[in-house]
């Protein structure tokens, strides 16, 4: 149907609402809409909304059995069907007022452009709408500026491939290979020499196809960039770019961390590997639905045209460098939906990388927006290079932006981040050929997303399997340690709210990966209900339950697996482990059906 007129949409809305008894003499529908949208309506007579329908569909945790691409086609197969079903009244009333609208199932969800308040009262009048929240930011110029410098012509390779001895990991032959790294960014130049042989697409020096490997989920300017928000030449990449395009440079530079590589130059973790990109971001600047649409499209990639999903194709890990605060439209009443966009995307199969941000300055709980703050996001801090005159050689500490736990803003006091990696002065390609000198927790994650690159290529079998993945970082990761003041811990503490558990180590966890063997066991990485202090320890250790078990077994292993210690203790116990040489250990412990891991460090 074709209304022609502003007039005309607000008779027929009425008339709707009269005949198919949905108007109510109270304000009941406010409790359903965010109170920044309505405000929005006195400025703006349309605006570009959210809507989230009650019923919100979660996949479940599949067997650890059945591979990373069965795995993906069941979760995608469960959301599409259920969230279709739950959406097709209100996909009805749009049609019926000619809206445009896009839905999404990795949640259950449908974004709306140019709603009016008439359509919005309407729409949170009806049973199966659960919230309404605006999907356009509001104009705000506090935007974090990274730092840039011109290329050191001296490099051969970044110190924080060093760092991390990627190097290493390269002797062994391991470099990438039959690995798919995601990322959703500012976009990508995949014409770039260091980027373009490792895009998907790229089949040979005459034949590119984009289709499955291309997503750009920018379909107009966005009011943050303060100029026009029509004329799309106000960005260099337009709008829905059919081929990889980035307006920020940003994007680029974060690939080129995870794979690039040229002849002279070593600067990407995984060079082997193949990328596939989503732009979620106009010149910096996104929204709700924006990074929403490519997490779904990571779940299920799509034709250049948006069509034909085939969740076969979805990559191992995806690298988010990038941060949803209010300004953009992320805030306590949405957070909710944007968490379970990734959790569903992990649970098929994808291990989701996100930074830190860049708002520490020593701050506790300043790990604050989409995604760093979820739970199942793992989260990196940023490390900076510096001298150690005691040690007499280069090592790295945190970098005084790098964001810090635990989260507050929630509620949750969750730890964050989970391990940290090098992200001052990250030297990788920019469009146009160039290459520059960047920092930011947005350098640091792009540096883990490439190592689980290495790990799924030295063993496949890890494919698809999220939480071993993160247990091997975790436990690979060179120990960090931090007061953490934070937590109202005063000894140095592994995990703390600055490092989490610790700097990313590419060989240890690529050797990890190949030892790795399958196990169906329920385990949880980190647990309040078992603490372990003081940790680094020098002799003894004292573990408490939480829970207050009077008898609870344990086991120390080594990184290599092997068991050096089994028994059963009382709680508040105390253990002597002068004998231990020093080094990471680890202890586990079965409590009511679920392992609980925890790292400890001899000194």
């Amino acid at each position: 149907m074709s209304l022609k007129s502003p007039l005309t949409v607000v008779v027929f809305l009425l008339f709707y609402s009269v005949c198919f008894g949905f108007v109510s003499n109270n304000e009941n529908w406010r409790d359903k809409v965010s109170s920044d949208l309505i405000k929005k309506f006195e400025k703006n007579n349309n605006v570009d909304i959210l809507v989230y329908l009650d019923l919100q569909f979660k996949s479940k945790a599949l067997p650890t059995n059945i591979s990373k691409k069965e795995k993906a086609k069941l979760v995608y197969k469960y959301l599409k069907e259920n969230n279709s079903k739950n959406q097709n009244e209100i996909i009805d009333l749009l049609d019926r007022f000619g809206y445009k609208y896009k839905r999404f199932y990795i949640v259950n969800s449908i974004a709306v452009s140019k709603a009016t308040l008439e359509i919005v009262r309407l729409l949170a009048r009806q049973r199966e709408v659960e919230f309404i929240s605006y999907d356009s930011p509001t104009k705000d110029h506090t935007k974090i500026q990274e730092s840039i410098s011109d290329i050191n012509k001296d490099t051969t390779i970044t110190w924080g491939l060093k760092m991390i001895q990627a190097p290493e990991v390269w002797d062994m032959n391991i470099k990438g290979k039959g690995a798919i790294v995601g990322g959703q960014d500012t976009g990508y130049d995949w014409t770039h020499p260091a980027l373009n042989k490792k895009y998907r697409g790229f089949l040979n020096n005459s034949t590119v196809d984009h289709n499955y490997n291309w997503h750009d989920a920018i379909h107009d300017i966005s009011p943050l960039n303060n100029d026009s928000i029509v004329a799309p030449s106000n960005n260099p990449c337009g709008l829905d770019s059919p081929i990889p395009c980035d307006d920020h440079s940003h994007g680029t530079h974060t690939m080129g961390t995870m794979v690039g590589s040229n002849d002279s130059l070593a600067f990407g973790v995984a060079p082997e590997a193949k990328w596939i990109g989503c732009r979620n971001m106009e010149r910096g600047w996104g929204k709700p639905s924006t990074y929403i649409e490519c997490f779904e499209w990571f779940m299920a990639p799509t034709d250049t045209s948006g069509n034909n999903p085939d969740p076969e194709l979805s990559p191992d890990v995806i690298n988010n460098s990038w941060g949803c605060p209010i300004k953009e439209g992320c805030d306590s009443t949405n957070w909710k939906y944007m968490e379970l966009a990734l959790d569903n995307l992990r649970n098929s199969g994808v291990f989701v990388v996100v930074s830190a941000g860049n708002d520490g300055i020593r701050n506790c709980g300043s790990i604050k927006n989409p995604a760093a703050m979820f739970e199942n996001a793992f989260t990196i801090g940023a490390t900076r290079l510096f001298f150690d005159s005691t040690a007499v050689k280069y090592g790295d500490t945190i970098a005084g932006y790098s964001s810090r736990g635990p989260v507050t803003i929630d509620g949750s006091d969750r730890l964050k981040p989970d391990i940290s990696a090098p992200g001052s002065s990250v030297l990788s390609c920019v469009p146009n050929n160039r290459y520059r000198y960047s920092s930011g927790t947005s350098m640091a994650g792009p540096h883990v997303a490439g190592v689980v690159a290495l790990m799924v290529s030295a063993n496949p079998k890890l494919k698809g399997r999220v939480n071993d993945i993160e247990e091997i970082l975790i436990n690979s990761a060179n120990p960090k340690y931090e007061i953490d003041t934070c937590r109202g811990i005063f000894t140095a503490e592994i995990p703390n709210s600055v490092y989490g558990y610790g700097r990313l180590n590419a060989f240890e966890a690529v050797k990890q990966a190949i030892d790795f063997t399958i196990s169906n066991k329920n385990i949880i990485l980190d647990n309040s209900d078992l603490v372990i202090f003081p940790n680094p320890f020098l002799d003894k250790i004292n573990i408490e339950f939480k829970n207050n078990t009077d008898s609870q077994g344990i086991e120390l292993y080594d990184l290599v697996g092997n068991l050096i210690l089994k028994k059963s203790i009382l709680n508040n116990s105390q253990i002597n482990l002068s004998f231990l040489n020093p080094g990471i250990y680890i202890v586990k412990s079965q409590q009511k059906g679920v392992q609980i891991v925890k790292k400890i460090v001899k000194y």
